[in-house]
């Protein structure tokens, strides 16, 4: 899946870049950490109730997100995901990113 096939089949799910982890996110510590992206070049404003905001942190996987947006990111951790048959969930998505922060 690509970043693009991801916003058009779950625009609710927002990955974005941040500059430390952010284990308990709120909406104002992930406008604080924010960075912005190539595709996301601004914290999105209009976050409606069934919004998920996912936050990768650059500290976490520098090298990932060197390559690639963090959108490009999560949707790579949702496919590897879902070949795996697992949950959706943050851990399971910051599982598949740090196996690839090792490979790289």
């Amino acid at each position: 899946m690509t970043a693009a096939e991801l916003r058009q089949n779950a625009p609710h799910i927002n990955f974005i870049k941040t500059k430390h982890l952010v284990e308990r996110p709120n909406i104002a510590l992930l406008k604080e950490a924010f960075i912005p992206d190539d595709d996301m070049p601004s914290f999105p404003e209009e976050i409606k109730e069934n919004t998920r905001i996912f936050p990768l942190s650059v500290t976490a996987y520098p090298s990932v997100l060197r390559r690639m947006t963090a959108m490009e990111a999560g949707a790579w951790a949702i496919t590897k995901c879902h070949e795996q048959h697992w949950p959706m969930e943050l851990d399971n998505f910051q599982c598949c990113l740090a196996n690839l922060e090792m490979d790289f």
